[in-house]
């Protein structure tokens, strides 16, 4: 998803309210939404409203405050929030940015180190398209625990986590120490790319007719697991030439 300056959503400036659903993004309420816009009650329940219409909220299961609804993103809120604002990309960039991701990925997969390996990537998007100028590059990666023992698992995460500490990194939250070791590897996937957009793997399950390529991992098993999407054959170097020899995903035992 891009954003373009002046865009406007719920009558809101798109990318500032892009800035606010990242950073309360499980905490929207009429409180801080009212504090971000400077809006008077009134005109935040309006906003709210609005954003419940066009899906991108919806309340929390757990609410802290009887007197105040606390919402949070849906799928849709996510895709904004993960918004880029900028030029699109040239296709020919997007193919280079593809096969370097593809190259990462079997990198990924050889190092040991890490707790987690690539079991399956999918591409989707404008990039499935004929269009010559992109909004961005879609993917979607599953990522799976590298050992199938739990304890050797668990000395592969913390030690990712003994990693971001002596870089200097520290967690703001439970749910950040959690989940730093998935964190790390589509950090390294990503590499700071501006041109990826990775989408959670597990929230292609509520997406609805949606085109999909895999471009690793096994195309039977996907296709059960996505069966609201529609699988397509890549054509735009998305199978075959080099991105073939990436292989099998590797275990510790």
């Amino acid at each position: 998803m891009r954003l373009n300056r002046g865009d406007q959503i719920a009558r809101l400036d798109g990318l500032r309210l892009r800035d606010y659903f990242r950073r309360y993004g499980d905490n929207i309420t009429w409180r801080t939404l009212g504090r971000e816009f400077s809006l008077t009650k009134r005109q935040t329940q309006e906003v709210l409203e609005a954003l419940l219409k066009l899906k991108m909220i919806s309340p929390s299961e757990l609410q802290h405050d009887k007197k105040m609804t606390q919402y949070e993103t849906t799928i849709q809120g996510n895709a904004l929030g993960m918004a880029k604002a900028g030029k699109p990309v040239k296709r020919e960039s997007a193919e280079n940015t593809l096969r370097e991701l593809m190259e990462r990925v079997k990198a990924v997969n050889e190092r040991q180190e890490l707790a987690y390996r690539v079991e399956s990537l999918v591409v989707f998007g404008s990039y499935l398209s004929d269009a010559e100028r992109l909004n961005d590059l879609d993917v979607a990666v599953e990522l799976k625990p590298r050992s199938d023992d739990e304890g050797m698992w668990q000395r592969l995460c913390q030690a990712s986590r003994d990693r971001a500490y002596a870089a200097g990194r520290r967690f703001r939250n439970v749910v950040e120490h959690v989940g730093w070791p998935q964190h790390e590897v589509v950090a390294i996937l990503k590499n700071r790319s501006r041109t990826i957009s990775f989408c959670e793997w597990q929230s292609l399950f509520a997406m609805q007719g949606f085109r999909y390529a895999v471009v690793f991992g096994d195309k039977e098993r996907i296709a059960a697991l996505l069966k609201n999407g529609e699988a397509v054959h890549c054509s735009r170097n998305c199978e075959g030439g080099p991105l073939s020899a990436i292989g099998a995903p590797s275990h510790i035992d």
